[in-house]
């Protein structure tokens, strides 16, 4: 164990929340940039995380890998055997294959490793066809946001930092109290981690959805959370980057994490992008 390094990634992590407000409420110029900073800040805290835990059981490290990719396995069974059509969208000239699930919950996702986009049946019963066509952009745009980097590649890199990360906390338990309030401290603080990434991720795909299609994002949006703008505030951030770390399900869709900022802030931040002066020209400048 590193102990500087661990005291730097816990530092950033911590103050990972107040950067993602920052990049939310300032202006509409390089709101693109200021989020894959944060993004890249998220990222960088689990590396020094990671990176602190040093040599780790080469046991310990083989039985970490296997359990995070059947993980991945049983969930790419689960929503492949509800596979019932496949839906074919032009979004910003490129054509994108579309996976229609069968599933009472209105919902779409994208599986970053296999650069797949899911959505259910509901979700078009629900939403009108403009709005589910924009929601379907949200997930192409998290594929897109990753630009440059390929999807396989982030997710490859992003499961050895958590094999490896798995693995030096099974080496720290059973070390005593004070390793198990250690071991409590890393998680938490990589979790949030891994939250304020997804966020920022999140607002990404909804700035791509918004360039492609249009106000209909926003409506849809709407519809799909009955939310309402919100300003996102310091406290309220933190627990709700504490909250998403519980796991969450449904019926049709099973999520075992649920890093999503609160509909408000999604909302607050694409009104504030299209409704404030050049605010939608500076977004289609930035992609």
């Amino acid at each position: 164990m590193h102990p500087v390094l661990l005291a730097v990634g816990l530092a950033a992590s911590a103050l990972l929340p107040a950067a993602y407000i920052h990049a939310v409420k300032a202006g509409p110029r390089h709101i693109w940039l200021r989020l894959r900073l944060v993004m890249v800040m998220s990222l960088s805290a689990l590396l020094l995380v990671t990176a602190s835990i040093g040599v780790v059981d080469k046991m310990s490290l083989a039985l970490a890998a296997p359990a995070l990719a059947g993980v991945y396995l049983v969930l790419n069974y689960h929503f492949e055997r509800r596979s019932v059509n496949k839906l074919l969208y032009g979004v910003k000239g490129r054509v994108h294959s579309i996976t229609l699930l069968s599933s009472p919950v209105p919902a779409a996702f994208t599986v970053a490793m296999t650069g797949r986009v899911y959505a259910t049946t509901e979700l078009y019963r629900r939403l009108e066809p403009e709005e589910a066509a924009a929601i379907v952009a949200h997930e192409i745009g998290h594929l897109e946001a990753l630009h440059p980097i390929p999807p396989p590649l982030f997710v490859t890199v992003t499961a050895i930092m958590a094999s490896i990360l798995a693995a030096g906390i099974i080496d720290l338990l059973g070390q005593g109290f004070t390793s198990l309030v250690l071991v409590a401290i890393i998680i938490f603080m990589a979790g949030i981690a891994w939250v304020v990434f997804n966020w920022t991720w999140e607002h990404l795909a909804d700035l791509y959805a918004l360039d492609a299609a249009g106000a209909w994002s926003i409506s849809a949006l709407y519809r799909i959370t009955g939310a309402r703008p919100e300003e996102p505030r310091l406290l309220s951030v933190y627990l709700d980057a504490a909250k998403c770390l519980r796991p969450r399900g449904g019926r049709g869709v099973t999520v075992l994490v649920n890093p999503h900022p609160r509909p408000g802030y999604r909302l607050y931040l694409l009104e504030k992008i299209a409704w404030q002066g050049e605010g939608w020209a500076q977004l289609s400048s930035q992609w």
